[in-house]
């Protein structure tokens, strides 16, 4: 299907995330009604009678069934390598929803693609980077009106990082690979992707949440409530047969939200979200 369309398609991969890849022949070939990538036609030709299932995989509310990949494989003429990456793409996502290690599919996808897209921060980089102001330097550098100066930096951040902690911050940061020197702005996001595993110390996790949690506290009283949220929900849950499940909601929910909202270089305020769901519980032996 796709030879007859262009001769310079999009290569997958140049992908890191398989619903990118699907939606560049729907921006591309799907706009008109006839288009071949038009979530009708293309339902239709994959053998769906209505589009609503492909329109979920495309907004990630779902991911691909193992009979959807073997349909876009044939779609797309995929090679076998090309099939293998896709499918590793897939799981990665999957893997994610769970709350798994991912690292050994990302590496796997490296090794087929041939590009190194991913860097994994050990165990010694994500202790330089674990105070709470590390990330929010991180962010702001992608803010639209960034201005690479410690003094505007400072303020911007609400006086609440100092400009030696600033200066610390963007040396490590740089150290680890999270932020490079652009001739432009001054700083930039790194080009490369990166990813914890599973092997960052609860130590450094730890004071990463705790200062993320004190700037929250601080929020409740700073700020006004139409630029903030708090929510709190207390209820009872079956611990054996809802806690994985409902863990797993959670992490989809964060993973969607920051693909809907996450606006690098166009955004202009710097925003955390925080959520906490913890046991306030336990298990109390009835004296015989």
């Amino acid at each position: 299907m796709l030879d007859s369309i262009t001769k310079e398609k999009p290569n997958l991969f140049d992908f890191t995330d398989y619903v990118d890849f699907l939606n560049s022949y729907v921006n591309a070939y799907g706009k008109y009604s006839h288009g071949p990538y038009n979530l009708k036609n293309w339902a239709q030709r994959l053998g769906y009678r209505s589009p609503s299932s492909l329109a979920m995989v495309l907004n990630k509310t779902r991911l691909p069934t193992t009979k959807m990949i073997v349909s876009f494989a044939e779609d797309f003429n995929f090679t076998q390598g090309e099939r293998k990456y896709f499918e590793i793409l897939v799981e990665i996502e999957k893997r994610k929803g769970n709350g798994k290690d991912i690292m050994p599919l990302m590496e796997e996808a490296t090794r087929i693609s041939g590009k190194n897209e991913y860097q994994k921060i050990s165990y010694e980089q994500f202790a330089l980077v674990s105070d709470w102001y590390c990330y929010a330097v991180k962010a702001l550098i992608s803010r639209k009106d960034f201005i690479y100066d410690l003094d505007w930096m400072h303020r911007a951040l609400r006086r609440k990082v100092t400009p030696a902690q600033i200066k610390s911050a963007i040396y490590n940061l740089k150290s680890v690979g999270l932020i490079e020197d652009d001739p432009e702005r001054g700083l930039r996001e790194a080009t490369k992707r990166t990813h914890t595993g599973n092997g960052i110390p609860s130590a450094a996790i730890k004071n990463h949440h705790r200062g993320m949690l004190f700037q929250a506290s601080q929020a409740i009283d700073e700020q006004d409530v139409n630029n903030r949220m708090f929510q709190g929900l207390t209820l009872n849950i079956s611990k054996q047969e809802q806690l994985d499940e409902a863990m797993k909601d959670i992490a989809n929910f964060v993973q969607d939200f920051n693909s809907k909202y996450r606006n690098d270089f166009e955004g202009d305020a710097v925003y955390q979200l925080n959520v906490q769901f913890f046991e306030l519980s336990k298990e109390v032996e009835v004296d015989g």
